[in-house]
């Protein structure tokens, strides 16, 4: 999100150092004016490999040294991983051993089955960690659906998890709350309805999720105590035109709903509207997404 600033690359030893130029943005007790730079370490990202899991074929890329606490990034439904993290994976390189992936029916991975649930996804999740030899536990950061399969792994898998870090995730319930205020008929609210009812079927999304199982799994998590877990929420909705104001609140209202959902899964969580981000944290505010990644940390 451009917010009047804009972002100027230079090259240094083994690090890329990105200064970010915010003209007229200093704070009301300094006394300098202009413009303040901020300088942020930001690593090179390696070039993508394949590994394969379960016979299946999955691209991925990483960044930073290899003896250093791992995070693997989990980006959202059907979108590719250079897609999703270019504004944080590089930066998160700089203190961590950094990774992400495309899942099967997404980016340069292979084909999904014809049909799968985020438990299938978990299971290769954990094959592709296993693969890139990544260093257990793992910070897992899960993006709008990547959410949901980054908590359905913490919690039948929590010893891989090391903490867990929900960016803008649909919570629990929140489908099939657009599917049930959302009318089937009618002009006002038919794109977001479609979207959401695209999920249900395998058919219709190229991941083949089928959302209605996938769905009735997420409801029923409990995650175990002590996973560390950060969930961090848009500060500005975004629906389509077609979604009229009095649905759009009441869709809000859901979605509030689904992320205090997600916070009562965990005694060691935190809610976290961030200012200025929409969907898109990521995007929007990647020094906020960088900061919390580095708080989950082990040690």
């Amino acid at each position: 999100m451009a917010l009047g600033g804009r972002w100027v690359r230079s090259t240094a030893t083994g690090a890329v150092v990105v200064a970010l130029l915010l003209a007229g943005c200093s704070r009301s007790d300094e006394p300098s004016r202009g413009t303040k730079v901020r300088a942020v370490e930001e690593v090179r990202l390696g070039d993508v490999t394949t590994v394969r899991v379960g016979g299946h074929r999955f691209a991925t890329r990483c960044a930073g040294e290899t003896d250093l606490p791992t995070v693997l990034l989990v980006a959202a439904e059907g979108r590719p991983m250079a897609a999703a993290w270019s504004t944080v994976q590089g930066r998160i390189g700089a203190f961590a051993r950094v990774c992400a992936y495309d899942r099967l029916g997404v980016g340069r991975s292979g084909r999904p089955p014809a049909a799968q649930t985020f438990v299938d996804m978990a299971a290769d999740l954990r094959g592709v960690v296993e693969r890139l030899e990544m260093t257990t536990p793992v910070v897992l950061v899960g993006q709008s659906l990547g959410g949901m399969l980054t908590a359905t792994v913490a919690a039948r898998d929590p010893d891989l998890v090391a903490g867990l870090l929900l960016l803008d995730a649909a919570g629990p319930g929140y489908p099939e709350a657009v599917l049930d205020r959302l009318p089937s008929t009618g002009r006002h609210g038919a794109k977001e309805r479609r979207t959401w009812s695209a999920l249900q079927s395998p058919a219709q999304n190229p991941e083949r999720l089928a959302g209605q199982r996938a769905f009735a799994e997420v409801a029923s998590l409990d995650l175990p105590d002590g996973v560390p877990l950060v969930v961090l929420t848009h500060s500005i909705p975004e629906h389509p035109r077609s979604t009229s104001p009095r649905q759009q609140a009441d869709l809000e209202s859901a979605w509030e709903a689904g992320q205090n959902r997600w916070l009562g899964l965990s005694g060691a969580g935190r809610l976290e509207r961030v200012d200025l981000a929409g969907h898109d944290i990521a995007a929007d505010q990647p020094a906020v997404v960088v900061d919390r990644v580095r708080e989950l940390l082990p040690g």
